[in-house]
């Protein structure tokens, strides 16, 4: 993971102050020239290289190839780099360092800019590629948008420049912050450095797979799955954590991350983050504190991170303008303090990693209606809405796990269930496998008798699920009268994840995991670690902001970037063409 800027129309003195205000590394910047184009990179290092003749306090960015025409800047990681570059050697490419970035760089120079649709590729990134033999300059992004990237275009003043954070373009005094655009996941920009016109293309779009098989074989192909991701994502030469708020998504990330770590030949112990306001009874805590005893077998230290409210909103500008959301939402603004004090937590322990469980509400239609997301369940599971989720994830969850996780610590963040495979298959999962249906309530009663142990040794949790299915059968496909709205709500949250579930199961019994950890439906990370009890404070202490939340959050981005209301990003006329 790096930080990236360059392009036309800025000199290398330029491109080094933008790289020194992106803060997403602190293991070197270079910048080097090329004509007119200038290509930059700031090092967050988690790979070494043994890239020759770089010195110390500098990134070993930018690569070039071996005549020296080709150029390229990196950010993020391509997990599966050792199986690509084998494949690249075996046919008879040679190279000179160890790691990831020469191994996109030998991709391009094989393929051209097809190699962006290589399914084989296994990696999370945004980069440029400066090719002086077609006078072009190509930048792009991966999909879902796990790598934020922006750019700036005015084909008059011959400018071009593209950045890793918008905070980049901050230190260009002729820079208006309402100008640079987001470029969207999956997307291509390449440059005629001739002509000086820009096109954009998508190079990939989301296809869900067709997954008609019975439910135990979704969840058994899910879990072959996500334990590929989960291996690939322990790539890398430094200690890796986790963060387990206490539900199934984070629960299953650690395990297929740990799973994948000897942790007898590493120098770290496994370790997991859950974060809390100060003096609040969180559930979050007291959830990821039942998942963390499944890791007893493996040594796992669960760290429970607290921060006082006043301090909290006292922060809130600050986290705002680290987030680099122009068009904010009050339902983005609740999850991001999670992010902004894990990542120091996570630095001051050792770590450069950490890998969560993001975009299973979106990919399973799993979310809580809540502010301005109010769709009802049935409507979310619908694969449209998957699929529109998993789209737009880059700009919010990605943006603060991304930039607010690099900026605060810097800590990288890797994500199993958005890689492009798993995304695709559980895209496909029948939506009929996504609720409480009595077929799915049987099922599910059925898999607890028959793996959940004597009546006598089951978890009180446990009991209390198995009983309450078997209430709703014998109510023909009712809720039992004497349960609660709590308990109702709890019961079908836990089978909007069913087939999650099933694919732990089949972890479960490979494995250390208990069977009975698999059964915790989570609430909201904030609402768990009781970021939104805090919204009164935030009510009186920016009441000059704005009379709702949602004002007082734009007033306050509106100040970070010095935004004009009468220009927004989305609709700035200096788009690229389509190609």
């Amino acid at each position: 993971m790096c930080g990236i800027f360059g392009g036309v129309g800025a000199d290398t003195k330029e491109v080094r102050a933008c790289l020194e205000n992106i803060l997403r590394g602190n293991d070197g910047i270079t910048v080097e020239q090329y004509g007119s184009v200038v290509l930059g990179g700031r090092r967050h290092l988690v790979k070494v290289s043994d890239k020759p003749g770089v010195p110390a306090g500098h990134s070993d960015q930018p690569y070039h190839s071996d005549d020296g025409t080709v150029h390229l800047v990196f950010n993020g990681e391509l997990y599966n780099f050792a199986d690509l570059r084998d494949e690249m050697i075996g046919q008879g490419r040679s190279f000179d360092t160890v790691g990831d970035t020469e191994v996109f760089l030998g991709l391009y120079e094989r393929d051209g800019e097809a190699f962006l649709e290589n399914r084989k590729i296994d990696s999370m990134f945004s980069l440029a590629i400066h090719d002086e033999n077609s006078n072009k300059l190509i930048v792009s992004r991966d999909w879902p948008g796990r790598i934020p990237l922006f750019y700036y275009y005015d084909k008059g003043e011959g400018r071009f420049l593209f950045s890793s954070e918008l905070k980049g373009f901050a230190p260009l005094e002729w820079m208006d912050l309402n100008k640079p655009i987001e470029l969207k996941p999956g997307h291509l920009l390449i440059l005629d450095l001739e002509t000086f016109e820009l096109g954009m293309e998508p190079y990939y779009r989301a296809k869900p797979g067709k997954t008609p098989e019975p439910l135990l074989e979704i969840g058994a192909e899910l879990h072959a799955l996500l334990k590929r991701a989960g291996r690939n994502r322990t790539m890398g030469d430094v200690p890796i954590c986790t963060m387990l708020s206490g539900g199934i998504d984070s629960l299953m990330t650690s395990y297929y991350v740990f799973s994948n770590i000897d942790f007898d030949r590493v120098d770290y112990q496994p370790t997991s983050y859950v974060f809390a306001i100060d003096n609040y009874v969180s559930e979050d805590v007291r959830r990821a504190t039942i998942a963390a005893e499944g890791f007893a077998e493996i040594g796992l230290e669960l760290r429970d991170i607290r921060v006082p409210a006043e301090r909290l909103v006292e922060d809130l500008p600050d986290i705002l303008y680290r987030f680099e959301t122009r068009k904010i939402k009050a339902l983005s603004v609740y999850p991001l303090p999670i992010y902004y004090y894990l990542a120091p937590a996570m630095k001051k322990d050792g770590f450069k990693v950490t890998i969560g469980g993001h975009g299973v509400d979106e990919l399973m239609g799993a979310y809580d209606s809540w502010k301005e997301l109010n769709k009802p369940h049935h409507v979310q599971i619908d694969v449209r809405s998957r699929l529109a989720f998993i789209n737009a994830i880059y700009e919010n969850m990605m943006r603060r796990a991304s930039i607010i996780f690099m900026n605060r610590g810097p800590i990288e963040a890797r994500f199993p269930f958005l890689q492009v495979d798993v995304c695709e298959y559980i895209l496909g999962i029948d939506p009929k496998w996504l609720l409480l249906t009595p077929e799915n309530a049987e099922t599910l009663l059925g898999l607890v008798e028959e793996r959940g142990g004597p009546v006598s040794r089951r978890t009180e949790q446990l009991a209390q699920i198995h009983s309450h299915l078997s209430g709703y059968l014998d109510n023909g496909g009712e809720h039992p009268e004497e349960a609660s709205e709590e308990d109702v709500h709890e019961i079908e949250k836990l089978l909007w994840k069913l087939p999650l579930i099933v694919a732990g199961m089949h972890a479960a019994d490979e494995s250390f995991l208990p069977f009975h950890s698999l059964f915790n439906a989570k609430l909201r990370g904030q609402h768990g670690s009781g970021i939104t009890s805090l919204e009164p404070m935030v009510l009186e202490q920016y009441a000059h902001l704005g009379a709702t939340d949602g004002e007082i959050f734009k007033s306050m981005v509106n100040e970070a970037f010095s935004l004009r209301r009468d220009l927004s990003p989305a609709t700035d006329p200096s788009q690229a063409r389509s190609l």
